[in-house]
């Protein structure tokens, strides 16, 4: 492989277009081409960046020297894409989730294991500097035995209704706080017990908590939302702590740091995800995409293994088949 990456996007909605304009700054990297459904984005998306513009996912595969792609695309769409992609040859970077339900996310792998290619999926909490440092304050020597975690991360009403249902609280928001906590404790979820309620009408939950158990003894709670009125500063917050047998650690992104207070109130921004800072976008999108352009290009491992992320899939399974069922359901790998 050559010293430049040559690589294509997939999906061109609010990821998607950030990861086009990532990749069209990047030393290393050629943005050989993006992909969409929708010729209005691919056409403004073209012209931000110079990539050539495809409307059918199998043309852009076929672009010469194409050698990775960035699928960008709802969860409910990654496997056809992710399983052309693998035909392909290419190697893929998949926007968390793996897949939206564990058989699917199953024959992604198979397919990927079959072919040799090579797969990382993008969960951007491994690359926030405040989920990484927790991480290391809970290793066995400092944290001791795991006794307890508690994940919140909460959202707009706006956001479930612009989903519907072609995604779920579960799998767009809970699979950070899922592959998260299974990180942090060095342990798998392998029980849980969920309730949910539906009251706004959005096509989605509005909120899901639930009570989980961890393969080390651990227990876990879980407070997910997107209730919130739309006025909640940034969109959303979240937080993670844990407790063990010899110390505690946490961290709290109820807001970013920064504040502009006008006379109808105070909003903030965004200072950590995907920060626009002189013109270029920073932060722990632009830090997961220059790895992954850097370890495909050196054959490096990518930091997290997509059999690792594939673990918080059949817990978001079990976490729906509790909240719909009402009793607790056992992790099934």
């Amino acid at each position: 492989m050559s010293k430049v990456l040559k690589i294509g996007v997939i999906g061109l909605g609010f990821f998607g277009t950030r990861h086009a304009s990532i990749y069209s700054d990047h030393l290393s990297a050629e943005l050989v081409g993006v992909c969409d459904r929708d010729p209005a984005r691919i056409a403004a998306v073209s012209a931000s960046t110079g990539a050539q513009g495809f409307g059918d996912i199998e043309a852009l595969l076929a672009a010469l020297g194409l050698d990775a792609v960035s699928i960008c695309l709802p969860d409910r769409l990654h496997e056809q894409a992710a399983i052309a992609a693998v035909r392909a040859g290419k190697t893929i970077l998949l926007e968390k989730p793996l897949a939206h339900d564990t058989a699917t996310a199953r024959r992604i792998v198979a397919a990927v294991e079959t072919s040799g290619s090579r797969l990382m999926i993008g969960h951007i909490l491994r690359f926030d500097p405040r989920y990484v440092q927790v991480f290391h304050a809970a290793a066995p020597e400092r944290l001791g035995t795991p006794i307890h975690l508690r994940a919140k991360r909460n959202g707009i009403r706006s956001t479930a209704s612009r989903l519907g249902a072609s995604s779920s609280i579960l799998f767009y928001m809970g699979v950070h706080d899922i592959d998260a906590m299974q990180w942090i404790a060095r342990s798998r979820i392998a029980r849980v017990y969920a309730q949910k309620t539906e009251m706004l009408g959005t096509g989605n939950e509005d909120a899901l908590y639930a009570v989980v158990n961890f393969e080390n003894g651990a227990i876990g709670s879980i407070d997910y939302s997107w209730a919130w009125p739309d006025g909640l500063m940034n969109g959303f917050r979240s937080s993670l702590e844990i407790v063990g047998t010899k110390s505690a650690a946490y961290l709290d992104c109820a807001d970013q740091g920064f504040y502009t207070v006008e006379n109808h109130g105070t909003a903030g921004g965004d200072t950590h995800l995907w920060p626009e800072i002189n013109g270029r976008i920073v932060g722990d999108l632009a830090d997961e995409l220059d790895h992954f352009i850097k370890a495909t290009l050196t054959g490096r491992p990518y930091l997290q293994d997509y059999r690792e992320a594939f673990d918080a899939i059949p817990v978001l399974d079990a976490l729906a088949e509790s909240a719909k069922t009402g009793m607790p359901v056992e992790v099934v790998r």
